[in-house]
């Protein structure tokens, strides 16, 4: 009798979510045995727990204008000053306009398909087009620990009345494994139109849009529950004032928590400030102002265009628009230069991941190492 058989399912799968994820990759060509071992959904799970952890990449969707598309390109941080390139994948892309990270799957949207893809795994597949929603405007991607289920979210608004108003608006659902989009009913929350949705423990958040409502206004922040579809809302920062000023604001999640950053560039603003809050309990009085950062440190000419992307061995990895990814260390108070880019660049920061794109009506392509 083999060894490995004599030593239980959960053990085996305990013992090899510990291992790299190219260590598991290498084990699918042992055996069946060890293939079928490594395509448990288990494991995939477990492994992706431990992910969270220790095994994080910088990804890059930017594009070739020789070629005429996108490629991926991931970036390893194990060394805390300098990513090393990892891989630089060929895509068929030819439109992008945002890219969504969740759970070790990546969300890429554009004008007309969207593609989920595993950079780990170098396996991406596009999803059917909607047969009533021709053209959406906002996309959300997240996942649900709960019912285990990868979900894309589309909505159209049909037009803007003004900033404080009700839109009407299509709202469509996708479940990664299906082949329909499936509609839920219209948005009760005015979404920002120029703001990326973020997904956190199973919930997705959109920051909504207002006029200036005075400093007692409390701006809500949409929520939408990707395990039972139902919506909600959240108050930003009582204290916060980026909803009256000349401010760029954002979600993010830094350190597990939800966080808002604030980028003032009010004309009154000599210093400009970066201020990023984080939710430390779900209530109006759980937001924390736990950073604010004076970015003229870098010279920066435009602050509004900078976003944390992840906090990373006492640092963080932040997007400047204009610079391309920097570090800031908050203990010495000093701002590095990491990686620099030219336009038509979408950094986002991705775990390590065995997460299947199972889907038996779509073709899921095996993505190829350009070079």
């Amino acid at each position: 009798m083999d060894a490995i058989e004599k030593i239980s399912q959960d053990i085996i799968l305990n013992i090899l979510s510990r291992l790299p994820l190219k260590s598991l990759m290498q084990c699918k060509c042992v055996s069946k045995r060890w293939y079928s071992l490594i395509n448990d959904p288990i494991l995939a799970e477990l492994h992706l727990h431990r992910s969270k952890c220790d095994s994080i990449n910088l990804v890059i969707c930017q594009y070739r204008p020789s070629i005429t598309v996108w490629e991926i390109q991931i970036y390893k941080l194990d060394n805390e000053s300098h990513p090393q390139l990892s891989s630089s994948l060929k895509t068929n892309i030819e439109d992008i306009s945002s890219v969504y990270s969740c759970e070790g799957l990546i969300c890429i949207s554009g004008s007309a398909d969207i593609h989920i893809c595993n950079p780990s795994t170098r396996e991406l597949v596009t999803l059917p087009r909607s047969n009533s929603l021709k053209e959406s405007f906002m996309h959300g991607f997240g996942y649900s620990p709960n019912t285990r289920e990868y979900k894309v979210v589309q909505l159209m608004h049909n037009k803007l009345i003004d900033g404080c108003s009700r839109l009407l608006s299509k709202f469509e659902v996708l479940t990664l494994g299906t082949k329909s989009w499936r509609p839920i009913g219209n948005v009760p929350y005015v979404l920002h139109p120029e703001k990326k949705s973020i997904t956190l423990n199973g919930i997705m958040y959109w920051l909504t849009y207002t006029k200036k409502r005075g400093f007692d206004s409390q701006e809500e922040i949409a929520t939408f529950n990707v395990g039972d579809e139902r919506f909600g809302a959240i108050s930003g920062p009582p204290d916060c004032h980026a909803f009256e000023s000349m401010s760029a604001i954002s979600l993010g999640v830094l350190q597990g928590t939800l966080c808002l950053t604030c980028d003032h560039f009010g004309r009154r603003v000599i210093n400009h400030k970066l201020e990023i809050w984080m939710l430390r309990d779900d209530n109006v009085c759980g937001w924390v102002k736990q950073y604010s950062i004076d970015t003229s440190l870098w010279k920066i000419h435009r602050p509004c265009n900078i976003f944390p992307l992840h906090h990373w061995k006492g640092k963080i990895l932040l997007e400047d628009l204009f610079s391309g990814i920097l570090w800031y260390d908050p203990g010495t108070n000093t701002f590095e230069e990491n990686l620099r880019y030219i336009d038509c660049v979408f950094p986002c920061v991705c775990m390590e991941s065995l997460m299947p794109l199972v889907n038996r009506q779509l073709l899921v392509m095996r993505l190829t190492n350009d070079g």
